[in-house]
């Protein structure tokens, strides 16, 4: 007497590769805080997600940008912003410097000026509660 056994395959093992990752998406969405919709997309069936206020499905939609969409704070943004406009001063000096043509001299000058109002105007933005 011959017995044989089979082993019913759970969902996950069932799933293509491309579905896995769709999934990979979709949980990546909601730990980002997007909330999985009841109903399905009336498409293609697939699971539906809410996210900064728009609706997503996981079955038909390219999702992976909105996974790597980041959110960035106003602090992050004004500090490279501060970078860039403390690095574009140096440069300014350092033309200033060499500069021999009085026009030039007073065109550096006057970019230097706006560059430094711009510092003052970061730094008050930065310390407001």
């Amino acid at each position: 007497m011959n017995v044989v056994f089979y082993r019913a395959k759970s969902p996950v093992e069932v799933m293509s590769m491309a579905d896995k990752d769709k999934m990979k998406v979709a949980v990546e969405l909601v730990r980002k805080g997007a909330t999985m919709l009841g109903e399905p997309c009336a498409k293609c069936g697939g699971i539906k997600v809410s996210y900064h206020g728009k609706v997503y499905c996981t079955g038909h939609e390219d999702l992976s940008s909105v996974v790597a969409a980041e959110t960035v704070s106003m602090d992050t943004v004004l500090a490279g912003v501060k970078e860039v406009i403390l690095s574009k001063l140096n440069e300014a000096a350092s033309s200033l410097g060499q500069e021999s043509d009085r026009v030039k001299q007073e065109q550096l000058v006057s970019l230097m000026t706006k560059y430094y109002d711009l510092l003052e105007k970061l730094s008050q933005r930065q310390h407001r509660p």
